[in-house]
């Protein structure tokens, strides 16, 4: 009886048995193909297959794809499958049949850094033809676990070369899809998760988490149920700069679950400071690599939750992070160096500062005199998250050269991972007389100068500023006394018109307790007109708001420029 070539064709090829197994019909003793044969299994090509090739070298068409895989670029894996082939993956439902899809699926398999090693594999030989079918196991370099598989690879010589005609990977149907892991592996994801937090990208933490994960964080009584929520989370935790070890580690596995529960720590980069708490991570397999399905984490509860342990010698050290902020001439980052409820009591206003605007609002002034602050003696204490500073601190005012000593109280309270000033008491020292500093005479003249200055601005209400709540001017060219801001401003309206600067040409200085006076004879240089004018001055200063002010200020005409040159008997009964 004779059969159709078609008919024999199909009865060689494998067909399938219950259980997934597949019947292979044997191979036939070869002999000199017939032009009929050559057409059937020459897949099309051009140039045959060898005649000699031995099982050895069709198991080493596994080792080429292994290296393919190896080099991580999913271009060169694709290489290694021929023009008309058929991949079904493993971990997809889509058949991949030419070199984009292919590529494709190899984009996103390669980020798991696998490698393959056959366990068990059976060759079969044909004409132009082979067939290595099997158990492989992949050991993922990303996460470190391992995956049994089964496989059919059909390779079919095209080109001069083998490839890839026929790659079926399916998943061992006993053990499910069940991934092997080890304790030390497990323990190992926590690394994942911590180099994460070293990037600062709260989007690579967030992604370190199962689509249906659950974060219940130390420090937000909300929890965290999706990709953006837990993002929202790190942005503001990452700002800490944390880093985690882990003290103490719990680890148990399940068929495709694991935990690791204990105890970890994290240093703080941004502040120094180290916070111990309570922790567990529940992972489970997905998309190809663990991730945190739950992740719970406390304070520890024994412990105190105000703030980390410090020593008397960084108490004293906080001062510092105080005094730079004035340093910057910035009322709203001294501000920020205060507690959420802060309370103020400062040296020069009789108002306590309470919240943030209004102690913001008591350094807009200060920061005028750019005060910068020593301390001469300091008295440490610390308790359980808190610490005390109190002693005495001078203050040399970069605007005036002044120096003022006071007495302070810091308590310190640990406010958002970093010590802050939950209270400032600052007053003036009781047995030192309250109206000012030591000036020298020098001193008291070039204070000449600071009025001076502000006639250059051309700016009325700097000029005005210049004099103390109760100050007396009695000007050279108006008849009326000045005595408050409004009336010292309104004078100076006009008088800077004539753009003046003063030259001082005799001057008679004297300084006492809190006060200070300076007197002689001045001369305006009128820049409006180019005119000089000379005048009798006397200026009387006292210390007030931390600098010295005008208190009384006598301006007259030279009276011989007036009257004319006195007589000498005139001058004889003066």
């Amino acid at each position: 009886m004779k059969f159709p070539v078609s008919v024999l064709v199909a009865a060689l090829a494998p067909f399938a048995l219950p259980g997934g197994h597949a019947f292979v019909a044997p191979t036939p003793p070869r002999a000199a193909p017939s032009s009929t044969q050559v057409g059937l299994f020459d897949w099309g090509k051009t140039a045959p297959a060898p005649k000699d090739v031995s099982n050895s070298e069709i198991r080493d068409l596994f080792s080429l794809w292994n290296d393919a895989l190896a080099t991580g670029d999913s271009r060169i894996v694709a290489k290694r499958y021929a023009s008309d082939t058929m991949l079904l993956p493993t971990v997809s439902d889509v058949p991949r049949t030419d070199y984009d899809s292919i590529k494709d699926y190899f984009d996103a398999f390669l980020l798991k850094k696998p490698q393959g090693t056959i366990l068990d594999g059976k060759i079969k030989i044909g004409d132009g033809w082979a067939s290595d079918t099997g158990i492989y196991e992949f050991a993922m370099g990303s996460d470190g676990s391992k995956v049994k598989a089964r496989y059919s690879f059909v390779y079919a010589y095209e080109g001069g070369k083998w490839k890839i005609s026929h790659h079926h990977s399916s998943m061992m149907p006993e053990q499910g899809t069940s991934v092997e892991i080890t304790e030390g592996q497990v323990k190992n994801l926590f690394q994942l998760w911590n180099d994460a937090l070293d990037t600062l990208e709260s989007d690579a933490v967030a992604k370190r988490y199962a689509k249906n994960a659950v974060l219940l964080p130390t420090v937000s009584d909300v929890p965290r149920t999706d990709y953006d929520s837990i993002k929202d989370y790190f942005d503001n935790f990452l700002k800490l700069k944390p880093q985690g070890t882990i003290l103490e580690s719990f680890v148990t596995i399940g068929s495709n679950w694991c935990k690791d529960v204990g105890v970890y720590e994290f240093e703080m980069g941004a502040t120094g400071a180290k916070v111990q708490a309570r922790y567990s991570f529940v992972y489970v397999y997905e998309d190809g690599e663990w991730k945190i399905s739950h992740h719970h984490s406390s304070a520890m509860p024994e412990q105190p939750k105000l703030g980390p342990k410090i020593t008397e010698k960084e108490v004293g050290q906080l001062f510092n992070l105080w005094n730079d902020e004035l340093a910057t001439l910035d009322s709203d980052k001294v501000a920020k160096r205060y507690a959420s409820k802060a309370v103020l009591l400062p040296t020069v206003s009789d108002v306590p500062r309470t919240d943030y605007d209004s102690i913001k609002d008591y350094f807009d002034n200060f920061l005028k005199l750019k005060p910068q602050g020593t301390i001469l003696e300091s008295f440490t204490s610390v308790g359980d998250g808190w610490c005390k500073d109190v002693g005495v601190y001078e203050f040399e005012m970069g605007a005036s050269g002044a120096k003022v000593q006071a007495r302070y109280s810091f308590v310190y309270v640990y406010e958002d991972g970093e010590w802050k000033i939950s209270h400032h008491h600052s007053s003036a020292m009781p047995e030192q007389p309250k109206l000012g500093p030591k000036i020298e005479e020098k001193e008291v003249k070039s204070i000449f100068s600071v009025w001076n200055n502000a006639l250059a601005t051309l700016d009325s209400d700097k000029v005005a500023k210049c004099y103390a709540k109760n100050a007396v001017l009695l000007p050279t060219v108006s008849d009326t006394p000045r005595t408050d801001y409004d009336s010292i401003k309104d004078y100076f309206d006009a008088f800077l018109l004539k753009k003046p600067q003063g030259t001082i040409l005799e001057s008679f200085a004297t300084a006492g307790d809190g006060w200070c006076k300076d007197c002689g004879i001045y001369e305006f240089k009128m820049g409006a007109d180019g005119s000089n004018v000379k005048a009798r001055y006397s200026f009387v200063y006292v210390y007030e708001d931390g600098e010295w002010k005008i208190s009384h200020h006598h301006s007259s005409v030279m009276p011989e420029s007036v009257l004319g040159p006195a007589k000498k008997e005139d001058l004889v009964e003066a």
